[in-house]
């Protein structure tokens, strides 16, 4: 879970660089409602909720 929420934060941060940097503009890059915004937008809550949620189970499954 931890390593799938990890993943998750660096496609925001590539997301964040092809904005920067203009590649594959099909995905409209910082326009609302485009393919990359919500790439963006869902990386980063699935991210931020899978990496500290299984955070807490490995060290709750560890003091068992």
């Amino acid at each position: 879970m931890q390593l799938f929420g990890s993943f998750c934060l660096v496609v925001v941060v590539l997301t964040h660089i092809a904005e920067a940097f203009h590649l594959l503009p099909g995905m409209g890059w910082g326009l609302p409602n485009s393919p990359g915004h919500y790439l963006d937008l869902f990386s980063a809550i699935i991210g931020l909720i899978l990496l500290p949620l299984g955070y807490v189970l490995a060290r709750r499954r560890n003091s068992s």
